[in-house]
């Protein structure tokens, strides 16, 4: 009884920790210098899921413009633009940002504004 009750909390803490968000970015992810994250996302499209569960889908095209959709049912239009290590713009809805940016193995990580690191695969 005992040993059972040990594995299912173990396997219940395993899964718990699993679903925590990043508290920070991934240690073989780098910060991109401007030109190269710009690079990296023109043309591009890119989807994330964040911590509530909910999945959003952007695109970025070479011209500067950006495209959300998230699974919720909201879709938001507007601008973007690239520091050295950081994703900038502005959304008509949402307002402006400038998250930090990170590009790991076959991944981009990207600091909210509320501090939730996002991993967003590209497709």
């Amino acid at each position: 009884m005992h040993r059972t009750f040990v594995v299912l909390l173990l396997a219940a803490s395993a899964a718990f920790a699993q679903d925590q968000p990043l508290k920070d970015f991934p240690p073989d992810s780098t910060a991109p210098n401007e030109q190269a994250l710009r690079d990296y996302l023109a043309g591009r499209t890119f989807v994330g899921k964040f911590a509530n569960g909910a999945v959003v889908t952007t695109q970025f095209s070479a011209d500067g413009k950006l495209k959300s959709t998230i699974s919720t049912g909201g879709v938001d239009t507007g601008e973007w633009r690239t520091e050295d290590g950081k994703l900038c713009g502005s959304l008509r809805k949402a307002g402006g940002f400038c998250n930090d940016a990170r590009v790991g193995t076959a991944a981009l990580w990207l600091r909210r504004m509320n501090g939730e690191i996002v991993r967003y695969a590209p497709q």
